[in-house]
């Protein structure tokens, strides 16, 4: 089973820190726009954006006076490998579902291809937060040790 560095899960256990990965995931911002989009201070933005790069999990672009923050994807591998083992394996799709794929023309593959990578990382952090939230509440559920 692949594990994670602790100080990752810290890293992303902050609220405000998921919605700039979030954010991030649409594309590179200005960190006025981050201000804007999540409704807090300057300050605030820029320790949690400080955090997410010393993690690792965004870069950082100057242009000029300007900052851009981006994601780094890749950041998140080790999450989403660990969160894997937790979520099961797709179904195998039935001969009839593969014939049809397989009908397929090349430029439809392509095209959806391009499509499940530009939105995947994105949707892949939603789906590991949705899927992250489930445990944590399973977990907050349970009663650990003796009731006296």
């Amino acid at each position: 089973m692949p594990s994670v560095p602790s100080d990752l899960y810290h890293v992303i256990a902050d609220p405000t820190r998921r919605q700039l990965l979030t954010h991030l995931a649409e594309g590179e911002y200005a960190v006025g726009d981050l201000v804007d989009a999540l409704d807090v201070s300057q300050p605030t933005v820029s320790k949690h954006l400080r955090v997410l790069r010393e993690a690792s999990l965004v870069s950082i672009r100057a242009q000029g006076q300007r900052r851009f923050y981006s994601l780094e994807p890749e950041g998140l591998r080790e999450v989403l490998d660990w969160l894997g083992t937790f979520v099961p394996a797709p179904a195998e799709p039935s001969a009839a579902v593969g014939q049809v794929g397989e009908e397929h023309d090349d430029a439809a593959q392509r095209g959806a291809l391009a499509a499940r990578r530009q939105h995947g990382v994105g949707r892949s952090l939603e789906q590991v937060t949705e899927r992250a939230q489930e445990i944590i509440d399973r977990f907050a559920k349970q009663r650990f040790g003796r009731r006296r």
